[in-house]
This record gives structure tokens, C-alpha cells and sequence, in this order.
């Protein structure tokens, strides 16, 4: 696995990976129409969603040369805001390598503490990394409520 900066060129690889692995693994936990409110079936603007990677810190994961996943923070350096790894991918330490790298830019950055929106799918992994619910959560988008779950972890507690 190859972890690497987000460059403008893959932004539409980058969105297709999130696109499918929404409307495939979180199938799972959500309905069909919760998956379309998250992830629209139109096509995306890829200018806002390039600039959006592009202002915030964002890794890609690559394996054999393909687009394994990514992840970034929130423009403040301190939040993470997506974790993806393609549906093909699942179980093979993407997701991990991903974050352990955003973890570590969190405490270069001077943070004890890193929080994300998570969703059901996703709750899992976070717990078994440390992560504590600091509560439930809902969002409207498209008006459909979709549930996630704020979480918190405190870096300082973690032998580095």
C-alpha cells in the first residue's frame, strides 16, 4: 500500500470511490433513499469537490496502482471530515493506514484531540481505535435525516 497527497488530477477517481462505496457498504445501515440524500446520483460539481480536497489535508491509499481509499481533515487541521476505502478494498487496512496517518498530522498540527461525524457503518472501526461517542447525531440533507455519530478521540492518551 502506497499513502500519498491528494493531487487535482484523481479528484473524479476520488469522488467515484466515495460515490460507490456509499451506495454499495453503507447499504448495509442505510436505506436506499438515505444513500441517495448523502450521495446524489447527478453529477457532482468535481471544480468544489477539487478545491474542497484540495484546502483540506487529503491522502490517497493506492494498491497494485489502484485507488485503494482516502481520507482528510477539516481545513482546521484538527477534524477528520471523510474516511473512504473502495468497496473492493474493505478489510485490508486501508481505513487504518489512512488514519494513523491523519492522527499523526493532528498532533503535528499541536492537537490533543480529534473528532468526526461518523456514520453507522463506520462507528465500529472508530471504536476499536480509541474513539468514544461524545453523542448521537442528525443531519438533513436533501430532506432526508440521515443518524451519524459525533466522535472523539484524545491523542495524549495514546503512546506515540
Amino acid at each position: 500500500m502506497h499513502i500519498r497527497p491528494f493531487a487535482p488530477k484523481y479528484t473524479a477517481a476520488v469522488y467515484q470511490l466515495f460515490y460507490d462505496t456509499v451506495h454499495s457498504i453503507n447499504l448495509q445501515h442505510y436505506t436506499p433513499e438515505e444513500v441517495e440524500a448523502w450521495v446524489p446520483s447527478h453529477s457532482p460539481d468535481l471544480d468544489q469537490w477539487r478545491q474542497r480536497f484540495l484546502k483540506q489535508h487529503t491522502l490517497l491509499a493506492e494498491i497494485d496502482g489502484q485507488l485503494a481509499g482516502f481520507a482528510n481533515l477539516e481545513e482546521d487541521g484538527r477534524n477528520i471530515d471523510m474516511v473512504y476505502t473502495h468497496k473492493d478494498f474493505q478489510g485490508l487496512g486501508v481505513a487504518t493506514a489512512l488514519v494513523d496517518q491523519l492522527e499523526l498530522q493532528v498532533r503535528a498540527n499541536g492537537g490533543d484531540r480529534i473528532q468526526l461525524a461518523a456514520s453507522i457503518t463506520a462507528r465500529p472501526f472508530f471504536e476499536k481505535r480509541g474513539y468514544h461517542l461524545v453523542r448521537k447525531n442528525e443531519v438533513l440533507r436533501l430532506g432526508v435525516v440521515l443518524r451519524n455519530f459525533i466522535m472523539e478521540k484524545h491523542l495524549e492518551d495514546e503512546k506515540s
